[in-house]
C-alpha cells in the first residue's frame, strides 16, 4: 500500500452553484447540484492503488476560498486533480495562482470545457497548471501521477518544462474502471430537481455521445462504455452505502442496448429499489424500453428537443424530428414516466419568433419540466466556428454560461440582452400557468417532493430576478 502519496480531488469554491463537469459548465438554474463526475470517475484509480485519498466539493459544501485553502494546506496532496469552467474561469484562475503559491512543489491537473480548444496554450500561459485532463474517463492522471506517460491518451501535461499533448482518442470501445469512490463524497447534499428520495448518487455507463449534434462538445470526445459488471458492482455498493435516488449522468442512456438491459433486468430481479433519472433521445426509447425502465425505478426522462422546427435539427444533425419528439413523449406519458425537455435558444439566423415557438412547443408537448438553455459555443465545435464566421462571437471569447446568467452571443436578428428577456418570458410561460402549477401540487406525493417543489419554485424566480 503506497499511503504516503495524498490525491486531493478538488471542486473549487465559487460566487455561484457552478457546475464545471463533463466539460459543459454553467451556473445551477435552480438548486440542483449532482456529483462533480469528472472527479468521481477517477477516485477509483488512485484509491485502489492504495493512495491516500481526499475529496472536496467545495461548492455543495457553501465553502470560502479561506475555508478551502485552510483545509488544503492541512492535508497537503501532492497531487490535486481540479475542474475549471468556462463560466467560471476568472473566480478559478485567481484561486490556483494564490493555491500554487502556497503549495509550489504540489502538481495541479484539471479537467473543463474553458481548456479543450487550445490546451497548449493554457499550459504556456498559467504555471500553476500542471496538466489538462481532456478525457476524465481513462487513467490518464494516475499514469502522468506515476510517471508512465507513453500509456497516455488524453491530457496535456508538462514534463521538466516540456509540454507533451497526447489527446488522440482511445482505440477502446468498453474500458473498465475501478469503482468510484462515492463514499468519500458528502451525497446527502447532493440534489437533483427531479428526486423524490435521498441521498442521491451519480452513476456513468457511458462516455461522451455517438451522436453528431454540431452544438455539443460530446460528439467530439470519443464513445466509450463501461462493462454492465462493473455498473452492477457500483450499484450494490450505492445500495449498501443506503443510497435511494440515482442521477444517470449518461448523455445518452440505452444507447447500448444489451448492457443496458442487462443493468436494468439486475435492478429489477434484484430489488434494488433505486428511485433514477436519466438522459435519453426520442429517437433510441420506445415503449418496452421505457416500461422496463420505469419498473426499474426510472421516474423522470430527460430529452434533448432543442426546437419547434425541424430544419435546425437538420442543420444541427439532431438526427430527428418532431413527429418523433410528440410520440416518444405520449409513450411516457402512459408508461407513466414524467417527462423533461430541454430547448436550445439563441442560435445563429434564429428571430424572435421562433425562440417563441419552441416555448409554445414544449406547452403543446405536455413536459412535466422543461429547461431553456442558451446557444453557446463550445470550444471544439462547428457551432463555434459558424458564429465566429458570421462575426457573433470574437475567436478569443471564452467565458460562457448555457444557463443563460450572462448571454455570450446574439443570433444576428436577436440581441444577448433580448435573449436574456426571452429566456425569462419561457420560464414564466411554462412554469406559472394555473393548471401546470395546480397538476405539479396534486402530483406531489411525499415530503421530499414537496420540499423539492419549494426549493426549485424559489431559485427559479430568483434566477429570473438576476
Amino acid at each position: 500500500m503506497n499511503t504516503q502519496k495524498k490525491i486531493l480531488f478538488l471542486n473549487p469554491p465559487g460566487t455561484k452553484r457552478y457546475i464545471r463537469d463533463y466539460y459543459c459548465s454553467k451556473v445551477s438554474k435552480a438548486y440542483y447540484m449532482p456529483q462533480p463526475v469528472d472527479l468521481l470517475m477517477q477516485t477509483g484509480y488512485f484509491a485502489e492503488r492504495g493512495y491516500t485519498v481526499k475529496v472536496l466539493d467545495a461548492i455543495i459544501e457553501k465553502k470560502t476560498p479561506q475555508s478551502v485553502f485552510r483545509e488544503v494546506l492541512a492535508f497537503n496532496p501532492d497531487l490535486i486533480i481540479s475542474q475549471c469552467g468556462a463560466v467560471s474561469f476568472e473566480e478559478d484562475l485567481s484561486f490556483f495562482n494564490y493555491l500554487k503559491k502556497q503549495l509550489p512543489n504540489t502538481q495541479i491537473l484539471s479537467s473543463g470545457d474553458i481548456f479543450l480548444e487550445d490546451p497548449v496554450y493554457f499550459l504556456q500561459e498559467y504555471n500553476w497548471l500542471d496538466g489538462i485532463i481532456t478525457d476524465f474517463f481513462s487513467d490518464d492522471s494516475l499514469k502522468y501521477f506515476d510517471s508512465k506517460y507513453d500509456g497516455i491518451v488524453g491530457m496535456v501535461f508538462k514534463v521538466n518544462g516540456e509540454i507533451i499533448s497526447k489527446t488522440g482518442l482511445s482505440s477502446s470501445k468498453i474500458i473498465s474502471l475501478p469503482r468510484p469512490r462515492h463514499e468519500l463524497f458528502k451525497n446527502k447534499l447532493y440534489r437533483m430537481p427531479f428526486a423524490n428520495a435521498y441521498p442521491m448518487a451519480t452513476v456513468l455507463t457511458n462516455y461522451a455521445c455517438p451522436y453528431p449534434c454540431t452544438f455539443c462538445i460530446m460528439s467530439t470526445l470519443g464513445f466509450k462504455s463501461r462493462p454492465h459488471d462493473d455498473v452492477i458492482e457500483e450499484l450494490l455498493f450505492l445500495k449498501e452505502l443506503g443510497i435511494k435516488y440515482l442521477y444517470f449522468s449518461d448523455q445518452t442512456f440505452y444507447v447500448v442496448k444489451n448492457s443496458t438491459e442487462k443493468i436494468l433486468d439486475f435492478m429489477i430481479d434484484n430489488n434494488l429499489n433505486f428511485q433514477w433519472v436519466c438522459f435519453s433521445r426520442v429517437d433510441i426509447l420506445d415503449e418496452d424500453k421505457m416500461r422496463k425502465m420505469k419498473e426499474a425505478g426510472c421516474n423522470v426522462i430527460m430529452f434533448g428537443v432543442e426546437w419547434a422546427e425541424d430544419h435546425y435539427s437538420d442543420k444541427y444533425k439532431k438526427q430527428y424530428v418532431i413527429s418523433q419528439v410528440r410520440n416518444t413523449f405520449e409513450i411516457a406519458k402512459k408508461v407513466g414516466i414524467k417527462t423533461m425537455g430541454t430547448f436550445l435558444i439563441g442560435v445563429p439566423g434564429q428571430n424572435e419568433d421562433s425562440i417563441k415557438s419552441t416555448v409554445d412547443f414544449a406547452i403543446d408537448l405536455d413536459a412535466d419540466y422543461a429547461s431553456f438553455n442558451i446557444a453557446v459555443p463550445r470550444a471544439k465545435t462547428s457551432f463555434r466556428e459558424e458564429a465566429i464566421d458570421q462575426g457573433l462571437i470574437s475567436p478569443h471569447e471564452r467565458i460562457m454560461d448555457q444557463s443563460g446568467s450572462f448571454i455570450t452571443m446574439g443570433t444576428g436578428l436577436v440581441n444577448p440582452m433580448r435573449i436574456k428577456q426571452l429566456k425569462n418570458y419561457a420560464y414564466t410561460k411554462f412554469y406559472f400557468r394555473p393548471n401546470y402549477l395546480a397538476k405539479r401540487l396534486l402530483n406531489i406525493r411525499n415530503y421530499h417532493e414537496f420540499k423539492s417543489h419549494v426549493r426549485e419554485g424559489y431559485y427559479i424566480l430568483k434566477n429570473m430576478m438576476n
